[in-house]
């Protein structure tokens, strides 16, 4: 596991400092034999909507990812509505030869209960956890929880008990009918993703993407602690991973880690001016200190507790500079804002309003004048949403669509979901398309790691201190 802090530091009118920390944390790969062992339980709804294009999606992609399955690995498949159906009990590929026939052969039926199919996808995987390995309930639904138990705080309890014991929980919702935020909260309590299907024919892409991040798994239980040091004010983080306070320690629950997608935290903090007086030109103030730990999976298979700390300091110096990793990271928080703005709006009924929200956002992406494949698509989906919504009104896949990407946003996640594509050049124009975009390649993520970064208006210190223990 790679860390690096990297810092903007923007002078403020009373000679104070706005410092951005940026915490960049990187999985890595060392090139272990074989893969890292699964034990999942696919938990499909076959409720009355489900009929049609959207099982057929549904089967077609829990196919595709029981063909990419090594034949060690454990693999059970749970279908309900307002029954539970145990499509296959838990068993190695060698042992499920007619697996595939008998995804195949699901129907449609009535109601959803949605609690009986995730409680039989859990037990089937308790019965087999993998040391070291991932232990996942992956649930699609395109409905709501109306049999069974329906309670939000009762079903996201029962995630956070289950991840609790080792066992995460990942949700994909599809259609307009789910309820988004339900199944984010189950997905968060239960150190999972949460996912969003608008078109069936998306799903396999989907599946897909859920089981590569499985098999490059890097660390999971990735927790950060933010301390503000002594010389600073602690503003607010803007990544919305969920969260305890511990005294002034904001402690992150950030979930696994894979190599191909970092996870970030930005961290806003105040120098007040009189840190900085005059004639103290090489004073060094406390900005913060973060705390990193994970249960890393090492090169033998084995899984090793690692501990980083990583203080941030800053030495006086003349005015600031921006960082543009840190400004990048910026504008997609800009980006999650509007996008939560217009939901806010379309709730008050007022549609102008959420319009209004996109554009200005789309405004102020532009002016950074950061010159970047990932800031040109997310100027031309707020632009070309917001012409959507002005034209057509806000339909509730549009308000899903917003709000998957609103949460892939302030989860630092690169969403692949996008409607709208611009063409790269300058100048180019709407294409149109209503495909998700594919995940930027990673050198196009600048992301970093390593050693220490300087800034303008100081230097943060230091590489971190780590300490392992073998589990």
């Amino acid at each position: 596991m790679k860390t690096a802090v990297m810092l903007d530091v923007e002078p403020i009118a009373d000679g104070g400092y706005m410092v951005r920390c940026l915490l960049n944390c990187e999985g890595e790969v060392y090139g272990r034999e074989g893969r890292v062992p699964l034990n999942i339980s696919l938990v499909l709804d076959r409720s009355g909507s489900m009929e049609g294009e959207k099982l057929e999606a549904a089967r077609d992609a829990a196919c595709m990812l029981v063909r990419r399955l090594s034949p060690d690995d454990l693999v059970s498949v749970v279908a309900y509505d307002n029954a539970v159906r145990v499509i296959a009990p838990p068993a190695t590929g060698d042992r499920q030869d007619d697996l595939l026939r008998r995804i195949g052969s699901l129907r449609g039926g009535s109601t959803t209960n949605l609690s009986g199919g995730w409680l039989q996808g859990r037990d089937f995987v308790a019965e087999n956890l993998a040391d070291g390995g991932v232990n996942r309930v992956v649930l699609l639904t395109d409905g709501l929880a109306n049999l069974g138990i329906t309670d939000p705080a009762q079903l996201t309890g029962m995630c956070l008990r289950a991840f609790r014991e080792g066992i995460t929980t990942t949700t994909v919702g599809l259609g307009e009918g789910y309820d988004e935020k339900l199944l984010t909260s189950m997905a968060d309590a239960g150190g999972g993703n949460t996912y969003y299907i608008e078109r069936p024919d998306q799903a396999g892409g989907i599946f897909a993407q859920e089981l590569e991040g499985m098999l490059t798994l890097s660390a999971q239980n990735l927790t950060v602690r933010v301390t503000p040091g002594r010389d600073a004010d602690f503003l607010r983080v803007l990544h919305t991973y969920p969260s305890r306070e511990e005294g002034q320690t904001l402690v992150l629950s950030v979930g696994d880690l894979y190599p191909r997608e970092p996870r970030r935290i930005l961290a806003e903090f105040l120098i007040q001016p009189e840190v900085f007086e005059e004639g103290e030109e090489g004073r060094v103030a406390e900005v913060a200190r973060f705390g990193v730990t994970a249960h890393v999976l090492t090169e033998d298979g084995g899984v090793e507790r690692q501990q980083i700390d990583i203080p941030v300091t800053l030495t006086a110096a003349a005015g600031g500079r921006a960082d543009p990793e840190v400004r990048k990271e910026m504008i997609f928080i800009v980006a999650a804002d509007a996008r939560e703005k217009a939901l806010e709006a379309r709730e008050r009924g007022d549609l102008a309003d959420a319009v209004s929200h996109l554009r200005l956002a789309s405004h102020q992406l532009q002016a950074a004048g950061l010159d970047d494949a990932e800031v040109r698509e997310e100027i031309a989906d707020l632009q070309n949403v917001a012409d959507h919504i002005e034209v057509h009104g806000m339909k509730e896949s549009d308000a899903k669509y917003l709000y998957q990407r609103s949460h892939d946003s302030r989860r630092s996640t690169r969403s692949s979901l996008l409607r709208y594509r611009r063409e790269a050049e300058a100048g180019g124009e709407k294409d149109g398309s209503v495909t998700p975009g594919e995940p930027p390649a990673a050198e196009d993520r600048g992301a970093a790691s390593g050693g220490s970064e300087e800034s303008g208006a100081g230097e943060v210190k230091g590489e971190g201190d780590r300490d392992r223990d073998r589990d």
